[in-house]
């Protein structure tokens, strides 16, 4: 054991001065001290995360030298990508953090951003760093990039087998999406993928207030945390949540507002954030980029644009004119109606669901999970590009649960991928449609599998026999 601990703390006085030399050369780091706050501050990522994982995992000096050279080059890949600034952070984020630099904890009583209030809490926190606040702001994600990483070797060992554990951890941690959401995009997914996947894990070794409190921080942070609240629903029936766990929920939520209403927000105001985001914003298109069904119906007024160049082959669609018929006016009553028949489609498969909850069986949590994880962002209008994250995680460990479903991660995390393409390069390198047919076919294809499962279920419970 002494072995690994020197081991450990050689490779991490190593990286510390590789990355304390690599961030001496960014355009924001203005001294030798900056560099090497930089430095440390990624360095303890580092260290924690492997000793987390060698407190979770039994292995060998050469496995251990080995995950320690593999998570530097990842901690490396990340570093590279922090001086760029992506139209989110120009637009939004710098404004938002320096709103909270200038006005403090006071501001958290007004509505800074459409973010819900940890994350305003992190900015807060971000705005009182002496380190550049961009960098700062994509450190916050990479902490929970390892962490996510970590969640999801114990997901592994839970719902898979001990052996995918480790190939599960190496492959989150340089994971495309994982890699471009946050240290070059700077968004903040890993975060509330990371608490909804230990919110599985929880449920799953029988720990549910634990797990209900990890279901409502995610809630807290993002409103894409509802895509598993279809899991909420089976855990109910099958009593692996009781009603008490509710309150649980409730609870930890209330107490993630009280900086908030300390510093003067009212109440209906920090219980509406989500409401206001929702509703508030984004009228002009059915599809922020995100590979699902409207993809085929975008507004027709962009034919002439970049963004839908492919549209110009339609019959009909003209580069230089615009459709007369599908206006930015009439666009609000399209999305209204559009998210309206969401919610009807979407009642319609919980009601089949519940009607045939006998042949669901808590072991078919994964299945789930999954499906709903595809589903809902694939029908509902208004879907980013990102909101198909969860399922990219959750993809991974269907794959290596099901040997014969090892393709499934290639066709949502391909479909994810190229999605972010479009936004961060204003490139479209594959036609949107082709994306969205792929994110299609993963669902139909878990689709089968639940089917199939629950029919088999069937039988056992007609007293036949499995097929």
């Amino acid at each position: 054991m002494k072995r690994k601990w020197l081991i450990l703390s050689i490779v991490c006085l190593i990286m510390m001065a590789m990355m304390t030399c690599y961030a001496a050369g960014f355009e924001r780091i203005t001294g030798i001290w900056d560099a090497v706050h930089l430095g440390a501050l990624f360095t303890l990522v580092y260290a924690v995360t492997l000793i987390l994982f060698t407190k979770m995992n039994r292995c060998s000096i050469l496995q251990l030298i080995f995950v320690s050279l593999f998570v530097g080059l990842s901690m490396m890949a990340r570093l590279t990508m922090l001086d760029y600034n992506s139209a989110d952070y120009d637009s939004f984020l710098m404004q938002w953090v320096e709103q909270f630099r200038t006005g403090g904890f006071k501001m958290l009583g007004e509505n800074v951003g459409d973010y819900n209030l940890l994350y305003q809490y992190i900015l807060l926190l971000v705005s009182k760093s002496p380190l550049h606040d961009l960098y700062m702001i994509k450190y916050v994600t990479i902490v929970f990039d390892y962490a996510l990483a970590l969640a999801m070797m114990r997901a592994a060992g839970i719902f898979c087998s001990e052996r995918a554990r480790l190939p599960v951890f190496l492959i989150l941690t340089v994971l495309p999406t994982t890699l471009l959401g946050g240290s070059f995009w700077g968004q903040c997914d890993s975060v509330y993928a990371f608490l909804v996947i230990m919110c599985l894990c929880d449920l799953k070794t029988v720990h549910p207030c634990r797990s209900a409190a990890f279901l409502s921080l995610a809630f807290a942070f993002k409103l894409q945390t509802i895509f598993i609240f279809p899991v909420v629903l089976l855990a109910l029936i099958h009593k692996e949540y009781k009603i008490r766990h509710a309150a649980v929920f409730a609870l930890v939520y209330l107490l993630t507002m009280v900086p908030a209403l300390a510093a003067g927000r009212s109440f209906i105001d920090a219980i509406s954030v989500y409401a206001s985001q929702s509703i508030g914003q984004y009228y002009h298109r059915l599809t922020y980029n995100a590979p699902n069904l409207y993809i085929f119906f975008p507004m027709v007024e962009f034919a002439s644009t970049y963004e839908y160049t492919w549209m110009r082959y339609i019959k009909g669609i003209e580069a230089e004119y615009t459709n007369p018929y599908l206006t930015k006016d009439l666009f609000p009553t399209i999305q209204t109606a559009t998210l309206y028949a969401c919610i009807l489609l979407t009642l319609l498969v919980v009601i089949y669901w519940l009607r045939h909850k006998e042949e669901i069986t808590p072991e078919m949590t994964l299945r789930f999970a999954l499906f709903f994880a595809i589903f809902l962002p694939f029908v509902m209008p208004k879907i980013h590009d990102r909101y198909f994250y969860l399922a990219d995680m959750l993809s991974i460990l269907y794959a290596f649960r099901y040997k014969k479903r090892g393709y499934i991660p290639a066709l949502v995390i391909g479909a994810s991928f190229m999605s972010y393409m479009v936004f961060l390069t204003r490139q479209r390198p594959v036609d949107e449609r082709v994306l969205a047919l792929m994110m299609f076919a993963a669902l139909l294809i878990v689709a089968h599998d639940l089917l199939s499962e629950m029919r088999n279920n069937r039988k056992v419970l007609q007293g036949g026999k499995m097929v």
